[in-house]
């Protein structure tokens, strides 16, 4: 793919208790697969409490430091302290057009694109950006997954007790427009189970240690403490493994269900496959 690796420009505002933000122009004309940040100073990815990436204004990447890195690391990636990946690829997929589907085309409607985070309480933190770039996927492959943007969207859901309850996944409501997931992570301590519907039928029903050894066993995936993950590509198939809520695919109703051992505040992160002008 004739990947090249830009260092971006510095951050602006860098300071405990600030937002640092970063324009990202440079990167516009590219294909973007990947971001990396890296931190400095007595700076931990628990102190970066939030993190946006827009495009013309629009959250398309809503996380923060320790909930991204834990669903990297589910991929496989290794931990590294001081080190962060934004990822728009599956380096994994088994096919070229799947490694590739999500990765950020700017030259499809991209005026300007900006990266903001938000630092906690750090001691003399320090920011650093690159970036993993191609050219535009222009072959006819790629022609129908070029539109499409590995997007992170996130919400709090409160669960007052024990027991099984919907789960408020971000624009899984085929009503409301739907989308492709990927994956999506609860992240939880006290989720137990998952169930997944779609047009009535279940398409998934695990408990987490089934689930955790399911996606050892078929995905290479390394399962993480605190994150209960629904992992729709977990066999690296991406073209007829997601789970499509949009009605165009047929989908009419989708709801996923949750059992926890008891209340919590759980934050909800899905990974999906969008168009920019969506949302």
């Amino acid at each position: 793919m004739s990947i090249e690796l830009i260092r971006l420009a510095p951050f602006n505002g860098v300071a405990a208790n600030s937002l640092a933000n970063l324009d990202l122009s440079q990167l516009l004309g590219f294909t973007v697969e990947n971001i990396f940040l890296q931190l400095g100073g007595t700076f931990t990815k628990a102190q970066l409490t939030a993190i946006q990436l827009k495009a013309n204004g629009k959250v398309i990447v809503d996380t923060d430091g320790a909930r991204c890195d834990a669903r990297m690391q589910f991929r496989g990636l290794t931990a590294a302290a001081t080190l962060l990946c934004l990822d728009f690829s599956e380096y994994k997929a088994r096919s070229k057009v799947a490694a590739y589907s999500g990765a950020l085309d700017t030259t499809l409607g991209v005026r300007n694109l900006r990266l903001e985070c938000q630092i906690g309480a750090a001691t003399s933190p320090t920011l650093q950006a690159f970036a993993s770039v191609s050219a535009p996927l222009v072959s006819p492959e790629f022609g129908g997954v070029r539109p499409l943007i590995s997007r992170v969207h996130r919400v709090t859901q409160t669960i007052g007790a024990a027991g099984t309850f919907p789960l408020a996944v971000p624009h899984l409501d085929p009503v409301a427009g739907g989308s492709i997931f990927k994956r999506i992570a609860v992240h939880s301590a006290n989720m137990t189970g998952a169930l997944v519907t779609r047009n009535g039928v279940n398409v998934h029903e695990s408990i987490k240690a089934i689930n955790d050894y399911r996606q050892q066993y078929q995905g290479g995936r390394t399962p993480q403490a605190g994150v209960y993950m629904l992992d729709f590509i977990v066999d690296n198939i991406q073209e007829d493994a997601v789970l499509d809520t949009r009605p165009a695919s047929g989908c009419s109703t989708a709801a996923v269900f949750g059992t926890f051992s008891a209340g919590e505040t759980i934050t909800i992160e899905s990974e999906v496959l969008e168009p920019l002008d969506v949302y």
